[in-house]
């Protein structure tokens, strides 16, 4: 269509004089017009032309008006095109059978033209406004529809931020969010190192891995360390090309439009987000760039959260090995005891890793966390007299029924410490382990009776651990007994006293536990000697 022309308009007319005034008429008023002689040549040419407008003659040789007109709003690519229709009759029977057919506007002949075209501007005004509200609603729909996506994509963000609790996946899922959301080929995330001395590459797409781990800026360099120091977000097309190629060289992100945000949490500014080279070079739209900062504002919190339990777990770790050395002012015996729970804890976690024994639970994180705990298990021993703690022979009822206590005052004192608005998952396994490592598999056991499932795994682990250390050490009350014997003792016992699937891994490296405790019993020999040499 000529850019000057006011719209388009096919001129369907049998008469060739009267077809030819109405095409001049109508080209005078600014409208690109095409003509047709018949009703099928109308339809061809609606079809080739796509006009705004057909004026449509209802006597028509081949096919008149009237089904020209319902033929062309039966079709989908036709249908909205509007239609004013010319008849010399001007009953009311043919005004119905024009306007049921679909047209908008009908004219009797003889008409006068100033009319006709008064009407055409009409139609064709209101036709351009539906256009026109019909693109305006397309337009909606579709910014809906990609706001709706956009939302959506941040809100599973989110949610999957929720359940990560490792800093890879939160960087991993983070540059996944953005290239999902801007479809930009490049994306990296700088994190400052320990020392706060550099911004290093963690996380990096459309950037060489060899490149990736040489990539170290000080965080007052180039743009990534502007963004670092403001904690701000940096939203540049691309450069001019009348800049320098030394400024392109050192600056290379601003070849094209990109975005630079920082990760900024409570605790001050993590790293950068950086993000460029969209497709075909287009600029980041500001609604994108708001998702950018919200994807950057949620890793930021996830993963300063992670490193606040790193700190916090590793607090805890160094405030248990120091719980754990009260032991020591109690019973020496204890100490080492604690000592081959712990170790033997960890070569159990490993065979159930092999062996398939609840991998859904136990991986090196669990394994790891419960050779910390381990010398936990009998933490509320402090609380036990030590007339009952240290006395030689067995214990009497009464003596039994405290020294059963320990379970719950070890489940004490470490809860006081248990915080459940930010639980810490050793923490947890500790307070499982003190309070649930006497429970039995088949209900049988104390402080509450627990049976099977119900009991945490850690604590049916330590039940298993605790026990073959029991049998193969010598205590005062006891003589130690064989490996063998142990080992008879605990099979026999699966699925009363423990757990069978784990003693099932237990049957798998039961020999390594026979080299701890050897180890420590040739240890305690030795100690022994030089005490008795000594003397």
């Amino acid at each position: 269509m000529n850019p000057s022309s006011r719209g388009k308009i096919l001129v369907v007319e049998d008469e060739a004089d009267l077809r030819f005034l109405l095409s001049a008429h109508l080209t005078a008023e600014g409208f690109e017009t095409r003509e047709a002689c018949d009703g099928i040549d109308a339809i061809t040419q609606a079809h080739e032309f796509l006009p705004d407008l057909i004026i449509m003659d209802v006597g028509l040789p081949r096919m008149d008006g009237v089904a020209a007109t319902a033929a062309l709003k039966a079709d989908g690519n036709t249908a909205s095109i509007p239609i004013i229709m010319l008849t010399a009759r001007s009953t009311t029977n043919d005004v119905i059978r024009g306007l049921d057919a679909g047209a908008q506007e009908y004219l009797a002949k003889p008409f006068d033209m100033s009319e006709l075209l008064a009407r055409v501007r009409s139609v064709h005004n209101l036709a351009a406004a539906h256009r026109n509200l019909d693109k305006l609603n397309q337009s909606l729909e579709e910014q809906v529809d990609l706001k709706t996506k956009r939302l959506q994509l941040l809100y599973d963000f989110v949610r999957n931020l929720n359940k990560a609790n490792d800093r890879d996946i939160i960087l991993e899922r983070t540059v996944e969010a953005v290239g999902q959301l801007t479809q930009a080929k490049r994306i990296s995330i700088l994190i400052k190192d320990t020392h706060g001395e550099n911004l290093i590459c963690e996380r990096a797409v459309g950037i060489a891995p060899e490149i990736v781990s040489q990539i170290s800026i000080r965080p007052v360099e180039g743009i990534a360390g502007q963004v670092f120091r403001s904690g701000k977000t940096l939203s540049a097309m691309a450069i001019s090309s009348s800049t320098s190629g030394e400024q392109e060289e050192s600056e290379p992100f601003l070849s094209t439009p990109l975005v630079s945000t920082s990760l900024q949490s409570e605790d001050g500014v993590l790293g950068v987000l950086n993000i460029t080279e969209k497709p075909e070079r287009s600029a980041f739209s500001k609604e994108e760039v708001e998702c950018v900062q919200s994807i950057a504002d949620a890793a930021a919190i996830a993963l300063n959260n992670v490193q606040r339990r790193a700190r916090l777990e590793e607090s805890v770790k160094v405030l248990l090995r120091t719980v754990g050395h009260l032991a020591e002012y109690r019973d020496e015996e204890t100490t080492r005891h604690l000592e081959r729970v712990s170790i033997m804890s960890g070569i159990l976690g490993e065979a159930m890793l092999r062996e398939g024994v609840y991998t859904d639970q136990v991986n090196r994180r669990f394994i790891d966390r419960i050779i910390q705990a381990a010398p936990m298990h009998d933490i509320g021993k402090v609380g036990i007299p030590d007339e009952i703690l240290t006395k030689p022979g067995s214990l009497t009822e009464q003596e039994f029924e405290i020294m059963k206590t320990h379970t719950v005052i070890g489940q004490r004192v470490l809860s006081k410490a248990f915080d459940p608005m930010h639980p810490m998952p050793l923490l947890s396994m500790c307070i499982d382990i003190a309070y649930c490592h006497h429970e039995r598999f088949d209900g049988s056991g104390y402080p509450r009776g627990l049976q099977a499932m119900a009991i945490p795994l850690a604590a049916r682990i330590i039940a298993i651990v605790d026990a073959y250390d029991a049998i193969t050490s010598h205590r005062r009350y006891s003589k130690a007994r064989k490996h063998e014997d142990a080992v008879e003792i605990i099979k026999g016992d699966a699925g009363k006293h423990f757990d069978p699937e784990i003693v099932r891994a237990f049957v798998s490296c039961h020999d390594q536990f026979e080299r701890i405790s050897q180890r420590f019993g040739e240890l305690m020999t030795t100690m022994q000697t030089s005490d008795a040499n000594a003397t």
